[in-house]
C-alpha cells in the first residue's frame, strides 16, 4: 500500500513537472518567427525610451535652468529690500529727523546750565539778567536759525535724490535682469522647437524609407515570379512531352475533343494565342504598376504636406504645454500629498490585517 502511494506521488509530481515545463508548450510554434518579433519589438521599445529619455532630460533642464532664473530673481529682490532696510537704518533714524531735538530724552543732560555768562541769550526776563529792548544778538541768532534752516532742507533735499538716484539704479538693474531672463527663455524654446522639428523630420524620412524599401520588395518579388513564370515556359516548351506529336492526344470519337490522360501539348495556333494573352497581361501589369507608383507618390507627397502641418501645429502649442507642464506639476504635488494621506490612513486605521506572501505560495504546489 506504501509503494502504491509513493508511485502516486512520484506520478503526480512528473506530471506537475511537464505541465510547468516551458519547453513543452512551444512545440509547433515558429520560435525563429517569434523571436525575430520579439526583438523587433524590444528594438522599438528601446527606440521610443531613448527618444522619451532623451526629451526628460531636455525638459529636466528646462526646469533646472527656470528654477536657476526665479532662484536669481528672488536674490535681486531681496538684495534690493537689504539695500532699502540699509538706507532707512542709516538715512532715515530718528536721530536724523529734523525735529529729534524736541523728542531726544537726553536733551536735559547735554543742555548747557541755565547761565554761562551775563551776555547769554537763554536768559529769561524773570532772572533779571536780562531785560525787554536788551536782546542785542537778534539779529544774529535770526540769521543763524535761517541758515540753519536752509542748510536742513538742503540735506533733505540731498537725500531725497540720492535716494530717488539709487531707486532708480536698482530699477534699472532689476529690468535689465529680467529683460536677460526673458531672452534666455526665448532661446530655451527655441532649442526645444528646433529639436523636435528634428525628430519630426528624422520620422518622416525614416517612413519613406520604409516605403521605398517596401516598393522595391514588391518589384523584386514581381521579377522574381516573371522569372518564374518565363523558365517554367521554356522548361515546358523545351521539354519532351510537349515536342511529342499532339495528335495523340485527341480522342478518336470526336476529335475536337482532347484526352487529358494523352494530352501533349497545345498547337502553334494555341501557343501564339497564349503568347498574345500573355503579352496582354504584362502590358496591364506594366500599367498597373505605373498606376500604382503615381498613387505612392501622390500619398508620400499628402504624408509629407501632414508632417509640415504637424510641426506647424507644434510650434503653436509649445507654449501652451510649457505652461501647462507648470500647472501640472503643481496639481500632481497636491494629489501626490493627498494620496499619501490617504494611503497613510487606510495603512494604519483600515488595513490592519494584510495578506503577506505566505497565503500565495500555497497555490500551484500541485497538477490539480
Amino acid at each position: 500500500m506504501e509503494r502504491q502511494i509513493e508511485r502516486r506521488r512520484q506520478l503526480e509530481a512528473e506530471r506537475l513537472q511537464r505541465i510547468k515545463d516551458p519547453k513543452s508548450r512551444i512545440m509547433g510554434i515558429d520560435t525563429e518567427a517569434l523571436s525575430a518579433q520579439i526583438a523587433e519589438k524590444q528594438a522599438a521599445t528601446a527606440a521610443e525610451k531613448a527618444l522619451a529619455s532623451q526629451f526628460d532630460h531636455q525638459r529636466l533642464q528646462q526646469d533646472a535652468q527656470l528654477a536657476y532664473l526665479e532662484q536669481e530673481r528672488l536674490r535681486a529682490e531681496r538684495t534690493k529690500a537689504q539695500y532699502v532696510d540699509q538706507f532707512r537704518a542709516t538715512e532715515q533714524g530718528k536721530d536724523k529727523s529734523r525735529e529729534y531735538d524736541l523728542h531726544d530724552p537726553l536733551f536735559k543732560k547735554n543742555d548747557l546750565p541755565a547761565r554761562c555768562s551775563d551776555d547769554d541769550p537763554r536768559l529769561s526776563v524773570s532772572g533779571m539778567q536780562k531785560f525787554h529792548g536788551e536782546d542785542l544778538s537778534y539779529a544774529h541768532r535770526t540769521k543763524v536759525q535761517q541758515e540753519e534752516l536752509k542748510m536742513w532742507n538742503d540735506e533733505a533735499i540731498a537725500a531725497k535724490q540720492a535716494g530717488l538716484a539709487r531707486d532708480k539704479e536698482m530699477d534699472e538693474l532689476y529690468a535689465a535682469r529680467a529683460l536677460e531672463i526673458d531672452q534666455m527663455k526665448t532661446s530655451l524654446e527655441a532649442t526645444a522647437r528646433q529639436a523636435r522639428s528634428a525628430t519630426n523630420v528624422a520620422v518622416a524620412e525614416y517612413q519613406l524609407a520604409q516605403a521605398a524599401a517596401k516598393r522595391e520588395r514588391e518589384a523584386a518579388a514581381q521579377m522574381a515570379e516573371l522569372q518564374d513564370n518565363v523558365e517554367e515556359i521554356s522548361n515546358n516548351l523545351s521539354g519532351d512531352i510537349l515536342t511529342e506529336n499532339p495528335a495523340v492526344g485527341r480522342s478518336f470519337v470526336a476529335p475536337n475533343r482532347l484526352r487529358p490522360d494523352h494530352y501533349k501539348g497545345m498547337s502553334p495556333a494555341e501557343q501564339a494565342t497564349f503568347r498574345e494573352a500573355m503579352s496582354l497581361q504584362r502590358s496591364m501589369n506594366a500599367e498597373k504598376l505605373a498606376n500604382d507608383k503615381a498613387t505612392e507618390a501622390a500619398e508620400a507627397a499628402m504624408m509629407e504636406n501632414m508632417r509640415l502641418q504637424g510641426a506647424y501645429q507644434d510650434a503653436q502649442v509649445a507654449q501652451k504645454r510649457a505652461e501647462l507642464r507648470k500647472q501640472l506639476q503643481e496639481e500632481n504635488q497636491d494629489l501626490a500629498g493627498k494620496q499619501f494621506a490617504s494611503k497613510s490612513f487606510l495603512d494604519s486605521k483600515v488595513y490592519n490585517n494584510a495578506i503577506d506572501a505566505s497565503f500565495f505560495d500555497q497555490f500551484g504546489t500541485t497538477s490539480r
